[in-house]
């Protein structure tokens, strides 16, 4: 689902930084091949990221805000699938609790999601 925390970093990411693309809302088998590992199967074909940076057309990494649903067991594991999936395809994963944005200073959270954007 796309909230008002996505739409906001998404204007922040494409305003800082110039040289990246980003696109809203994918699922997860649109941007990498399916994955050999058979327990990423399932968070590979129902799965999606809320905001996903390219550099030339490459995912790079995807941002993931949201609330307390993170903490449940479920989402948990299902977030861990997605970290995987994502470290198997040289793309980095961050989640961030909504309202990150506006609880840190601008060179705070540019240094945040700069440090995630930079390690391709």
């Amino acid at each position: 689902m796309i909230t008002d925390d996505v739409i906001q970093i998404e204007k922040y990411v494409n305003r800082t930084w110039k040289q990246f693309q980003t696109q809203k809302e994918i699922a997860l088998r649109d941007l990498f091949p399916k994955p050999e590992n058979k327990g990423l199967n399932h968070i590979w074909t129902y799965g999606s990221a809320d905001l996903v940076i390219f550099y030339n057309n490459k995912p790079i990494c995807i941002l993931e805000p949201g609330g307390a649903q993170h903490f449940e067991e479920k989402q948990h594991k299902n977030d861990a699938r997605k970290f995987k999936l994502c470290e198997l395809n040289n793309c980095t994963c961050l989640h961030m609790m909504n309202g990150l944005i506006d609880r840190l200073s601008k060179k705070q959270f540019r240094k945040m999601i700069g440090s995630y954007l930079w390690k391709k």
